[in-house]
């Protein structure tokens, strides 16, 4: 059985084969790693580990150098990684391994776990070591700390300090800028002061020189004036009294000397009467005292009525039986003598509310006016108006004078035209041209007229009844003339009737709107804002309506432009020689219309 564990043990791979405590006993291992078994109680020693009774053989045998050493129970040796190998070879024989086999492994084990150890003690630091480590690292540690502490203190009380002095100029610097401001301040004010009082001064001297001036100035004016009166006198005095061979008073004739070609062409048939008087009794008197026997046209303006005042009855019954016509055109009253059998009374200017037309027609008087020379410059001042009140400007426009840019607080924004509805109350001349102005604008026109007009008249805009009219508009434009019946057409009900913010436009006549209801909406904000070119008891003006700032006010000033006045001139002396030559007239009102 010996040589079968014998070459058991030496096919196994030398790294295998385990430092195990096993040796001869009385040769170290260090000193002969290979000795021989030299007695047969050392073999038994080595054999008594087997499972079964060996057999013992005399024949010689080869005797191998690992075979030589005895495998004995571990010696207990003085260290703390003792390892008893027997007891574990018996573990693995009881395990069914054989000896050879369990020994082999217990080799390999061994010097696995000697290599181990032995590792392990290498890489080990000493307790005394460590401790002597772990000492150094604290005391570094304590230096290191007692360093940083007494450097951060230091710099901290640096910091301070200087953070202190800085404190201290920042505040010394600031007291003395603050006594510099206050001295400043004062002298300042002291200045101010000063220049204050000599400004006011000055102002106060130039504010007598102001009125000294304008003294010397409205002096020379009247002068002026009744210089250019005694011109105007003279001159017109040499173009129509003298060609007639009668006397002419002339007073106020500068809107004649506008159609100065159309007056001239009458001259040779017309006789011009200018009256003295200045007030209606005046005139009903001289009227009575013969002065205008044998008239047959009267030449009249609107200014007429502060002098004659309205064309009624009585006024009519105090004018000479000859007076078959009148001419009205913006001047102080004058009076035509026709030379003719024709008889003539035209009305220049396209509103003839002065003129009682039933009175004129139950005494054959027949009236004309001059619709369509007035519509432009209206529609112009209807439309600048419209665009005023809808932007809320009339506000800003007296604040910009005052020299207070748009006022404070400012006024409230404004609308644009564009996709507003305007509402036009009479589309005669003056409407119709209103609207297709205001079509420019993108506003849609409604309208509301004693009769529907034709399609070629009517156009884009939308016939509408009264009170429809009234309720959609965001814009009312009043274009209607002024009779009993059309009297307060606009009053209180109808404000009631219309949007909340709606904006109102007249150029019509005041009278045909209530002003005291207007101002009544005004306020209410049921009427946002206004614009007004005429006023019921001109030139008087209702107080409501100069002391809102949402009304834009303009005294009567629909036809003030060169053009129109010659327009209108001409028109009216076109009605006149029509009349005198073919005994009808160019633009008869249509009241009597039946009478042409």
């Amino acid at each position: 059985m010996a040589a079968p564990c014998v070459t058991a043990a030496e096919m196994l791979p030398r790294f295998l084969l385990p430092r195990l405590s096993w040796a001869p006993h009385s040769v170290s291992q260090a000193a002969r790693p290979f000795a021989s078994i030299p007695s047969a109680d050392k073999r038994r020693s080595f054999t008594s580990f087997q499972a079964g009774p060996v057999l013992q053989r005399q024949s010689p045998r080869i005797v191998s150098p690992v075979t030589k050493r005895a495998f004995h129970a571990t010696a207990l040796r003085q260290r703390d990684h003792h390892f008893d190998t027997l007891k574990f070879v018996k573990r693995l024989q009881g395990e069914g391994f054989t000896e050879e086999q369990s020994v082999a492994m217990m080799k390999v084990l061994n010097d696995a776990i000697e290599e181990s150890i032995q590792n392990l003690t290498r890489t080990m630091v000493l307790r005394e070591d460590a401790a002597k480590a772990t000492y150094t690292q604290k005391v570094d540690f304590a230096k290191l700390r007692s360093e940083i502490l007494s450097a951060d203190s230091t710099e901290f009380n640096t910091t301070r300090n200087t953070h202190e002095r800085v404190t201290n100029d920042i505040a010394k610097l600031s007291n003395r800028l603050r006594d510099e401001i206050s001295r400043t301040q004062a002298s300042v004010r002291l200045d101010l002061s000063l220049e204050k009082g000599r400004i006011r001064e000055e102002a106060v001297g130039q504010e007598l020189k102001i009125k000294e001036t304008e003294a010397k100035i409205e002096q020379e004016v009247a002068a002026l004036r009744e210089k250019l009166e005694q011109v105007k006198f003279q001159s017109l005095q040499w173009l129509m009294g003298v060609c007639t061979g009668f006397a002419a008073l002339l007073l106020g004739a500068w809107r004649l000397l506008m159609a100065q070609e159309e007056f001239d062409s009458l001259s040779e048939i017309v006789e011009v009467i200018w009256p003295k008087s200045t007030d209606r009794a005046g005139f009903l008197e001289e009227s009575k005292s013969g002065a205008f026997d044998g008239i047959e046209a009267i030449y009249r303006t609107n200014k007429t009525y502060s002098t004659a005042g309205m064309f009624d009855a009585e006024l009519l019954d105090n004018l000479p039986k000859t007076l078959k016509f009148i001419c009205h055109n913006g001047t102080d009253p004058s009076i035509i003598r026709i030379t003719n059998s024709t008889s003539l009374l035209t009305i220049v200017g396209a509103g003839y509310d002065q003129i009682h037309v039933p009175e004129c027609t139950s005494r054959g008087i027949r009236v004309s006016n001059t619709p369509t020379a007035v519509d432009d410059a209206t529609a112009d001042i209807t439309i600048f108006l419209l665009i005023g009140a809808l932007r809320n400007l009339s506000s800003s426009i007296f604040t910009l004078r005052d020299g207070t840019w748009r006022g404070s607080p400012a006024p409230l924004l404004g609308h644009d035209p564009q996709g507003k509805v305007l509402g036009i109350l009479g589309m005669g001349g003056i409407g119709r041209n209103v609207a297709r102005k205001a079509r420019a604008f993108g506003m849609i026109v409604k309208y509301y007229n004693r009769s529907r007009l034709a399609p070629e008249l009517e156009g884009e805009a939308e016939y509408v009844d009264f009170e429809t009219l009234l309720k959609e508009s965001d814009v009312l434009s009043l274009n209607l003339p002024l009779n009993p019946k059309t009297r307060h057409t606009i009053a209180k009900p109808q404000f009631d009737m219309m949007k909340h913010g709606v904006v109102i436009v007249n150029t019509a006549r005041g009278a045909v709107m209530d002003e005291a209801a207007l101002v009544d909406a005004l306020e209410s904000g049921q009427v946002a804002s206004a614009g007004l070119d005429v006023f019921e008891n001109e030139p008087e003006i209702h107080p409501g309506l100069v002391s809102n700032k949402n009304v834009l006010l303009v005294p009567h000033m629909g036809t003030w432009t060169v053009e129109t006045e010659r327009a209108m001139a001409a028109w009216a002396f076109d009605n006149i020689r029509l009349a005198l030559t073919e005994g009808k007239l160019k633009s008869i009102v249509p009241e009597q219309n039946d009478l042409q």
